[in-house]
């Protein structure tokens, strides 16, 4: 039991009650997610106060409002109380770091039990795909029992909100993190306390704001350091060995070491339609590419560490497993077939989703020359970004590629490397000739690009 008394970011509360944040309350930031015993918290935007949009929420049953201290909300506090004396109205100094408070409160009484697990994700590339693999297998295992980051909903507010879904029910979190500015991790990973956890890969993103990879590393691989800690030692967690940063981590009594050239205790080995993983074979038609195969079969090994008795339905639940919309997916369009993964893009994620389209369409026996690319900006790259852009159309040319379109503001970058292709500043200026020239005519397709270029939009799909 939390008293709200003793939290230390509220300032005033009105119809004074303890609740008991462990097990009855969800705590929402959007009236439209309201469900019995949910508790909203106003986070004031820059054009609108919530507070004027609770009357509804306040008649189906919201007991406890929680607002940001100021007079105008106060004000308008006082307008509600007269209509709603039974509710609690709890002013607090910053609705944001309330979240966060209350969050690391929550999640630290819940680790205190035994078998819990809060298996956290940081890395350059994979977060989500790791994230979207591991809970989909964990799901399966252990149904009902399982929370996991919603979307990417993996920031400063994000991670919070997610915490709150945490029951005495659960068994298992799957926690995804992101930062694009120093220290995010750190701050994240003191809020979550993980006592699991992997940081998939160090690559070249984000350097608007890091710089260079080494303080990439240094971000993204707090990680390892925070599960160490949190656990003397003892929790768990995966070391990519084929990752010249992350390999560099010393070995702890719960460390485990993977990667295609290791000599560590894990090793692992591609087929053309699965990974294998100690004695765990993964199979999956829906998986495109030896490094999403790899993903797949290290998220069926995270599972099988801590449900060994449970690795049939492991392997089955890994079989099953779909990419998300806009994530390494594939989808039927006019009887073309495009490999979407227009989320988010950068150099080393690029260059490998490059090879796994390139290796799909080698091993079905089709054409490389005869299908199509459309590559869009990798944003947030700093003062390099146009010779990142370089590098992967001189990249795109090697794998024999030679319809390829390049979209964005670094187009003509691209095309500096490559050599050729087409050219255009947005996605809906090529959207006309992509319908008309592309779409349709050339069976095979991959698009790739950072989410600001909303590549989808090409095929009127959102």
């Amino acid at each position: 039991m939390i008293s709200f008394n003793h939290i230390s970011n509220c300032t005033q509360v009105l119809n004074t009650k303890d609740l008991d944040l462990s097990i009855k309350r969800w705590f929402i930031t959007d009236t439209r997610a309201y469900q019995d015993q949910c508790a909203f918290v106003a986070i004031p935007g820059q054009k609108v106060n919530p507070l004027n949009l609770i009357a509804d929420l306040l008649k189906k049953g919201c007991d406890t409002i929680f607002y940001q201290d100021s007079s105008e909300n106060h004000e308008i506090i006082k307008k509600y109380q007269t209509d709603f004396p039974k509710v609690a109205f709890i002013a607090v100094k910053d609705s944001v770091s309330f979240i966060q408070e209350i969050a690391h409160l929550h999640i630290k009484e819940w680790l205190q039990k035994s078998g819990h697990t809060l298996f956290a994700i940081s890395g350059s590339n994979g977060k989500t795909t790791h994230k979207e693999m591991l809970s989909h297998i964990m799901e399966n295992i252990i149904p009902g029992k399982v929370v996991s980051t919603q979307k990417n909903n993996n920031n400063h507010l994000g991670v919070p909100l997610t915490l709150f879904g945490v029951s005495d029910e659960t068994e298992f979190v799957v926690l995804e993190l992101g930062s694009n500015h120093p220290g995010e991790i750190k701050f994240l990973c003191d809020l979550a306390l993980p006592n699991a956890g992997l940081t998939t890969n160090i690559g070249a993103t984000h350097l608007e704001f890091f710089g260079t990879e080494q303080a990439v590393f240094e971000e993204e691989g707090y990680l390892y350091y925070s599960v160490k800690d949190n656990t003397q030692g003892k929790g768990f967690f995966l070391i990519n060995d084929n990752d010249s940063f992350l390999k560099t981590f010393a070995d702890t009594q719960g460390t485990v070491r993977f990667g295609t050239n290791s000599s560590a205790k894990l090793a692992m080995s591609f087929f053309p339609d699965g990974a294998k993983l100690g004695n765990i074979e993964v199979h999956n038609s829906n998986v495109t590419g030896n490094h999403n195969k790899s993903n797949l079969a290290t998220c069926a090994f995270i599972a099988a560490h801590f449900y060994p008795q449970l690795t049939p339905k492991i392997v089955a639940a890994s079989a099953s497993f779909k990419p998300t919309p806009n994530r390494s997916q594939w989808i039927d369009v006019k009887n073309s077939k495009i490999y979407l993964d227009a989320y988010n893009a950068n150099p080393s994620s690029m260059k490998v989703a490059l090879e796994g389209f390139k290796g799909h369409l080698v091993d079905q026996n089709l054409s490389v020359a005869e299908s199509c690319i459309v590559l869009g900006d990798m944003n947030e790259l700093g003062e390099k970004s146009p010779e990142y852009h370089q590098e992967i159309g001189q990249f795109a040319k090697q794998l024999g590629f030679k319809n390829i379109i390049f979209v964005g503001r670094f187009a003509s970058a691209y095309v500096k490397g490559c050599g050729f292709g087409e050219t255009y500043p947005t996605a809906s200026e090529f959207k006309k000739k992509f319908q008309q020239d592309y779409l349709g005519k050339i069976k095979f397709h991959f698009i790739k690009g950072s989410r600001s270029l909303q590549l989808e939009s090409l095929f009127d799909i959102t």
